[in-house]
């Protein structure tokens, strides 16, 4: 099962023999379809996954990650002020523990807190 405009599918269509994909509109779809085992499995990033455990303490993540996407946050480039704040927000948050707290709050479920992930700028 995937959401809808997820880039889950093309990995899914990769597995062999290939599963039987149901798409779905939210995240809250897939775990109401998850319960209702409508669907074996919910394919999609771990901090999503680690939401979805939050919610049913009967879930559990299996299997290695599929991929290994970035996030990124899109802001127009005339709108230099806003990117020097987030920048310098992000930098702050990885230099003075609260990545580390946020990932002990809301992804504790995926195992130890890594290192903080370093800045990576695309044009």
């Amino acid at each position: 099962m995937r959401r809808r405009g997820t880039t889950s599918l093309n990995r899914l269509s990769q597995i062999t023999p290939p599963p039987v994909i149901m798409s779905v509109v939210t995240w809250a779809d897939c775990l109401v379809a998850l319960q209702q085992r409508q669907v074996d499995a919910v394919s999609t990033d771990d901090s999503i996954l680690a939401g979805l455990m939050s919610q049913d303490p009967y879930l559990h993540i299996i299997g290695p990650n599929m991929s290994d996407e970035p996030y990124g946050i899109g802001i127009k480039l005339e709108n230099t002020d806003l990117v020097r704040y987030v920048n310098r927000t992000l930098e702050r948050i990885r230099r003075d523990g609260t990545w580390n707290a946020l990932y002990r709050k809301w992804l504790s479920v995926l195992g130890p807190a890594p290192a903080p992930p370093s800045a990576k700028y695309r044009d």
